[in-house]
């Protein structure tokens, strides 16, 4: 709107800005917590500037004092704010929260207003007649809403409106439509969680707890700036393989269409400790036997990469059956190593080669900064769901 203050001078006032919109976040740390890791928190800060996407710092970070709550208890002591070192404290934060009580999981918008619905006995406003002295209350069975309708809690709607953060039985989740409608992802933490991250960073300080996340919410965006993935249209599938669990996801035209974890798998922790004991290896030794070539460890491997191999044939077949997609870019990230051996296997088996680069492939990175040298794409592994954290906040803000 403009305003015409005098005959030669006009102020224009644009009220997009003020309150209604939202502004992109273009500098932000991810950071996952709670993840086990004996080097501390996985951080990488993410800046976006016109020349494209930058990483400030990425390195491990000393963990808060105060684990994870398991209750309400644990959640309402008294609470000390952890500070970050310098270097990632960006005027944003997203934390990606591995926690035994949060869920991701692929739904629709009816199965999710199903689980949402509540029923509870009624008492009848009407009272019964008296009998003995006694007073019955006489209960009522509650009919269920219908599927297309909005799940209550008492007289209290629950929204579920896509990517609107909600809350029902202490548990918050938010929903994110896929591009084939009716799928969406559900992903939630319990309410108690929720509410101690919120106040885990000091406030008035850099940086803000700008998005909480879980972790398979923030491996979903890490692959968005890979170049083979945009080589490809985006049109891709991923193998996420982490410590205790592996998840599957298809994108198609660069958006999300199939999410699921992977059943009977423990991810790549479990990998290590069958490869070690089936090769009689020391700790020290797993790591380097399966980024080397002088033995092969593939016959103590099949064991654990069979079923996820089997798990990628049936989804590509379902892509290519109800999508029409014929995919031929598989990548598989987050292992520490052994990831060529993974695509051996996949090759053999399926024909079907495994893509995995360096987490930092395709950003820009600290000229001279000897840490970032080092990081083999194997080593990058370790920061893939902080990068995926923070490209996800910056995405839901754009």
């Amino acid at each position: 709107m403009k305003l015409q203050l005098t005959k030669t001078k006009t102020v224009e006032i644009d009220f997009s800005r003020l309150g209604g919109g939202r502004k992109a976040l273009t500098d932000v740390t991810g950071v996952v917590l709670n993840g086990g890791d004996a080097r501390g928190c996985p951080a990488v800060r993410l800046v976006h500037k016109k020349s494209g996407w930058h990483v400030a710092a990425a390195g491990f970070i000393p963990a808060p004092l105060e684990p994870l709550p398991d209750s309400w208890d644990e959640a309402n002591k008294g609470q000390m704010a952890w500070s970050l070192p310098q270097a990632f404290q960006a005027p944003s934060a997203a934390l990606a929260v591995i926690s035994p009580h949060a869920f991701t999981r692929q739904t629709t918008p009816d199965a999710l207003t199903a689980d949402l619905v509540q029923t509870a006995p009624r008492v009848s406003s009407t009272p019964p007649p008296r009998k003995l002295g006694v007073r019955r209350l006489e209960k009522k069975p509650v009919a269920l809403a219908p599927a297309s309708a909005p799940s209550t809690a008492g007289d209290k709607a629950v929204d579920v409106k896509p990517g609107v953060p909600a809350s029902s039985d202490g548990v918050r989740f938010v929903m994110q439509p896929l591009v084939e409608n009716p799928f969406v992802v559900q992903a939630g933490l319990p309410e108690y969680q929720v509410t101690w991250l919120a106040h885990l960073l000091p406030e008035g300080r850099r940086p803000t707890a700008a998005s909480i996340q879980t972790l398979p919410s923030a491996l979903l965006a890490s692959l968005c700036e890979q170049p083979e993935f945009v080589a490809a249209g985006g049109t891709a599938f991923a193998i996420y393989v982490m410590r205790t669990a592996v998840y599957l996801a298809g994108y198609k035209d660069g958006r999300l269409i199939l999410f699921r974890s992977c059943p009977g798998v423990a991810g790549w922790e479990m990998l290590r400790e069958g490869v070690k004991l089936r090769l009689g290896l020391d700790e020290e030794m797993v790591d380097e036997i399966l980024d080397d070539a002088l033995i092969d460890p593939r016959s103590a491997m099949e064991p654990f990469v069979r079923p996820v191999l089997q798990q990628l044939e049936i989804s590509l077949d379902y892509l290519r059956s109800r999508h029409n997609l014929h995919i031929d870019k598989v990548f598989i990230m987050g292992m520490p190593s052994g990831a060529r051996y993974w695509s051996q296997m996949s090759e053999e088996a399926l024909s079907i080669p495994l893509v995995s680069p360096s987490v930092f492939k395709g950003l820009s990175l600290p000229a001279k900064d000897e840490e970032f040298a080092a990081l083999t794409p194997s080593k990058s592994q370790a920061f893939l769901a902080a990068l995926g954290a923070a490209r996800a906040a910056m995405e839901d803000n754009a």
